[in-house]
């Protein structure tokens, strides 16, 4: 019977969007005229590093630098370039590489506006694309950040918001000559950042899953106060997932559409397969999605049952006291001309009628299965 009294009582928790998205500087961009370079993201006191891989398919060359002044010295148009920058709070930085290229201002105004949604476009010389990048789990926490890529003629550059990303792999193997990525053209190491990113995707949702079935038997098993608090933090990644993903599949799509001279046709193929994952991840997010929703509609008619039950014990309980309370009320008034009052077995005798009128009516409730 106490454990049927431990029952958490379903209260919506206050979750900030804080997790899923920085306190960004949005408001400071309004009004400003097209182009304007603003950095919207949590500003981080932090250099922002340069890294550049020049390479060939026989040579490759890694510096990292911290002024575009440098760039001249490192950067080899014959040579595949991949120049990184690991940072954007360097308003400047970003507008000298800007000039150094001839990026659209307003191409490096998405680059800076850390909220902006997952596009792709295609100004000629160049191919611009964003995409949010989710790279680990810290707790029970998503990372992620705002990524931007420019792709041209053996140029790609990568602009992301920190110090950390999921590339190491593709360094390792752009070092040690291992596979095709060094055989390839620029879009093909383009190719290769997206489809990264996508198969992260992957990971992020295994780690939700995991999540969702330790919830869901914890539901089932013994619901904890902090069960809904969880509930809703899982959702809230799984709205800005969503929210990441959906455009996704249109940017890629725009690029399969292009008729861009920047992308071959085997490249092209490899994009209608990144394409094809991206609707794997999107189908699974929604069944996830719906799984999640089952969860919580279980916990609240778990936490609804067992509030019942409660009711039920607090109510017979009730019941039965209801007759002996009516009885003790009866004999507690002060009326002379009670005879019973007089007797000199009325004490034990109420008792003994009370106690047979509870036991009774135990027994009723017990014929009646409402206990």
């Amino acid at each position: 019977m106490k454990n049927k009294l431990k029952v958490p009582i379903p209260s919506i928790p206050k979750i900030s969007f804080r997790r899923f998205s920085e306190k960004l500087k949005v408001h400071e961009t309004v009004g400003q005229a097209p182009g304007t370079l603003i950095y919207t993201g949590k500003k981080i006191q932090e250099k922002v590093n340069l890294e550049i891989f020049s390479y060939n398919e026989k040579e490759i060359q890694v510096e990292s630098f911290e002024s575009a002044e440098k760039l001249d010295q490192v950067y080899h148009p014959e040579r595949i370039n991949w120049i990184n920058v690991s940072g954007l709070s360097n308003v400047k930085l970003i507008e000298q590489l800007g000039e150094k290229f001839n990026l659209h201002s307003l191409l490096l105004e998405d680059v800076l506006h850390v909220d902006q949604r997952p596009k792709s476009e295609d100004f000629g010389d160049y191919l611009f694309f964003t995409i949010k990048m989710f790279h680990k789990q810290k707790g029970t926490e998503t990372e992620f950040e705002h990524i931007s890529f420019v792709l041209g003629k053996n140029i790609i550059l990568c602009f992301q918001e920190n110090q950390e990303d999921i590339f190491d792999l593709i360094r390792e193997r752009l070092k040690t000559s291992f596979g095709k990525i060094r055989q390839k053209k620029a879009d093909y190491l383009f190719y290769r950042f997206i489809d990264t990113i996508v198969d992260h995707y992957f990971v992020v949702l295994d780690q939700i899953a995991e999540k969702l079935e330790d919830l869901e038997d914890e539901v089932m098993d013994n619901p904890k106060n902090d069960t809904l608090h969880r509930l809703q933090l899982v959702r809230k990644e799984l709205i800005y997932l969503r929210r990441s993903i959906y455009p996704l599949r249109e940017s890629i799509n725009t690029i399969l559409k292009s008729e861009t001279k920047l992308l071959q046709k085997d490249t092209e193929r490899f994009f209608t397969d990144v394409y094809d994952h991206t609707i794997q991840v999107i189908e699974s997010m929604e069944t996830y999605r719906d799984l999640l929703s089952g969860i919580m509609d279980l916990y609240m008619n778990t936490a609804s049952n067992r509030m019942n039950e409660i009711m039920k014990v607090l109510t017979i309980m009730s019941t039965i006291f209801i007759p002996m309370t009516f009885i003790a009320g009866i004999y507690g008034m002060n009326f002379e001309n009670m005879p019973e009052l007089h007797y000199k077995w009325s004490y034990p005798l109420a008792w003994l009628v009370m106690i047979g009128v509870a036991v009774v009516m135990l027994f009723y409730f017990k014929k009646k299965k409402w206990l």
